[in-house]
């Protein structure tokens, strides 16, 4: 079971890491071209901009979900690390459960707004508002589910070469 959490978290961040990719680098290149056109060509249009905006949404909850599993989101942890291992083992699971509340909230509350956003279009790209807001029940989705398969398969330590964890024989011990 853990091995296969742990395979199914691998590809889960694979698969976001390259969707999130591609989607800063469209929203680069729509960015880029629209200061040309602003600038440069003096004929600015307005869809670029937008479509910059509805894509900030998916970047942030995708992104927030891909760094869930192996708890790379920023924190400061100077008091926990002065607490006994069982005290940081309690307050993990404190922050776990917070978590996935949060995650339940804006599933719940980001289904209410996607449907309130279907009766909605955007200005320029006259594209439902489901679309950008469905980023926030789907990417809270994803942020549950990466964190509970982080607890239950737990990803290796990366290996010096970058290659997956285990492919060169385990972890690398320090």
């Amino acid at each position: 079971m853990r091995q296969a959490a742990y395979l199914i978290g691998h590809w889960v961040e694979r698969c976001l890491d390259a969707v999130l990719a591609a989607t800063v680098l469209t929203m680069v290149g729509v960015l880029t071209w629209q200061v040309f056109l602003r600038y440069v060509m003096n004929a600015p249009n307005i869809w670029s901009d937008e479509l910059a905006r509805l894509l900030l949404p998916w970047v942030s909850m995708l992104g927030s979900a891909a760094l869930m599993r192996r708890d790379d989101h920023i924190a400061v942890t100077v008091f926990v690390d002065l607490l006994p291992p069982a005290w940081q083992l309690a307050l993990r699971f404190v922050r776990d459960a917070l978590i996935l509340t949060m995650a339940g909230a804006l599933v719940h509350l980001g289904l209410r707004l996607v449907s309130i956003g279907s009766r909605q279009s955007s200005s320029a790209l006259e594209i439902p508002m489901s679309w950008p807001y469905m980023a926030i029940p789907l990417g809270a989705a994803l942020i549950a589910f990466l964190l509970l398969l982080g607890r239950i398969g737990p990803p290796e330590p990366a290996t010096a070469a970058g290659a997956m964890p285990g492919a060169t024989g385990g972890p690398e011990k320090p």
